[in-house]
């Protein structure tokens, strides 16, 4: 029962490693190779001692009052056809250059929510950089933030226990990587006091509106 249980994890994973694009990830599911990306992961995880569907973490989602939103361990590594393909955090941190939970968690809570197609909805908040002198500010680079999400039910391994499949990815719009300082200086809550005078320097602000 196990195995049977198991092998709904190779679902949506197989689609992802088939190179969609991020914000349609997984959107063209290839059932014939299911089978036999489901079997591999499994000989990986038993060598590496982890699977890519382990859930590091779960936060709270907008599109549920019951269940939370988990991100997966992931992979990101070269495809058969020789381009580089995963999902889940490896991806989001090593091409797209995320490296703090704390964005997806804040990005899971947006209430800007995009129906992609089927179980899949794109989250989406700006981050901005600005720069005040003299009591005048301007806005020196803004990012739009999107957050891929799968609410296909997946199998965890763990004895019958299903949760969404998850953060498929997130990026920032029009780059593949973002920048630096979107993880340095995220402090969601030092934008609640955007009508605060502003002093001399730069200041960062993570909205779900764009200011």
């Amino acid at each position: 029962m196990r195995n049977i249980r198991m092998a709904a994890a190779g679902v949506v994973s197989a689609a992802l490693l088939a190179g969609a694009a991020p914000a349609q990830a997984a959107q063209s599911a290839a059932p014939a190779r299911v089978a036999s990306v489901q079997a591999a992961q499994g000989q990986d995880a038993g060598a590496a001692g982890v699977s890519g569907m382990k859930v590091l973490k779960e936060f709270d989602y907008s599109r549920s009052k019951n269940r939370q939103l988990p991100l997966r361990l992931g992979e990101y590594k070269r495809g058969k056809k020789g381009k580089m393909v995963g999902f889940g955090w490896t991806k989001i941190k090593k091409k797209h250059n995320i490296t703090k939970y704390g964005l997806i968690g804040w990005l899971a809570k947006s209430p800007n929510i995009d129906h992609v197609k089927g179980p899949r909805y794109n989250l989406t908040g700006w981050a901005h950089r600005v720069k005040c002198q003299s009591g005048n500010c301007k806005i020196v680079d803004r990012r739009k933030m999107l957050l891929a999400t799968d609410e296909t039910m997946t199998a965890t391994g763990d004895h019958g226990v299903f949760k969404y499949f998850g953060a498929v990815t997130a990026f920032c719009k029009g780059t593949v990587k973002c920048p630096t300082w979107v993880n340095t200086k995220f402090r969601p809550k030092a934008s609640a006091g955007l009508n605060t005078p502003a002093k001399d320097g730069e200041r960062y602000m993570f909205t779900y509106k764009p200011l």
